[in-house]
């Protein structure tokens, strides 16, 4: 698995915080990997819905 140095506002490194100590993730590393996973599949479906526009489906 790859390693990334990143930097981040006190605000969002506090939201990672609050989710860990929620007890909804175990460390930073799982925040982050959901919260890609997410903005993946926002994309993809932005993308697909944007293919639809274009063919004329929607």
């Amino acid at each position: 698995m790859a390693t990334r140095n990143i930097s981040l506002t006190d605000e969002l490194d506090r939201f990672i915080e609050d989710q860990v100590q929620s007890g909804l993730y175990q460390n930073a590393s799982e925040v982050v990997r959901d919260a890609l996973r997410v903005l993946a599949a926002q994309r993809a479906e932005q993308a697909a819905r944007l293919a639809r526009l274009r063919a004329g489906e929607e």
